[in-house]
């Protein structure tokens, strides 16, 4: 038998999954945004300086919860790899 408490911390991880699930569909929206600007201007898929940027930004946020930094750039990398995925797709260019 599963304690009860346990039982409701397993629950809210499971809304809070779906939340965070939302928040990258909602993220690949603004992708979308971007993939049409960088079309019509000519632009190149990856922006390395824009990359580390996002990932220092994801670092010093997880810092600011006493979560390790590295986890936070782990996570930053996994968002840009999956955005740079659907670029890719969507313009058929693999720069």
């Amino acid at each position: 038998m599963v304690d009860s408490s346990l039982e409701g911390a397993r629950q809210n991880i499971d809304e809070i999954n779906e939340e965070i699930v939302d928040k990258v569909d909602e993220r690949m929206s603004e992708v979308l945004r971007i993939v049409k600007y960088k079309e019509e201007n000519n632009m190149p898929v990856k922006d390395e300086a824009r990359e580390e940027e996002v990932m220092k930004q994801f670092a010093d946020r997880f810092e600011e919860k006493e979560l390790p930094r590295e986890r936070g750039r782990q996570l930053g990398r996994l968002l840009i790899d999956t955005a740079v995925d659907l670029e890719r797709d969507l313009l058929g260019r693999k720069d």
